[in-house]
């Protein structure tokens, strides 16, 4: 998932398979993946991204709404191609 923001803060937990998520404005896998279980938060407006390991992974994420996307790079935006 590339680099983007949410009008909302949410809460992400892995259901299963393995997932990396970061910060920032630019995409870089850094650290560890995480497994499923794991949890974390990210604050309204800010950016983050987020990839798998070598097989698919489930994700529940929490919000309150109403929903939204924004991507740094507006090419990265699959609902524009």
């Amino acid at each position: 998932m590339p680099p983007h923001t949410h009008p909302y803060s949410e809460v992400v937990t892995i259901i299963s398979g393995d997932i990396g998520t970061s910060h920032g404005d630019t995409f870089e896998k850094k650290g560890e993946l995480l497994k499923p279980g794991s949890l974390w938060v990210y604050p309204a407006k800010h950016s983050h991204y987020a990839w798998t390991g070598n097989e698919e992974a489930v994700l529940q994420v929490q919000f309150v709404g109403p929903g939204g996307i924004d991507y740094i790079n507006p090419a990265d935006d699959p609902r524009k191609k």
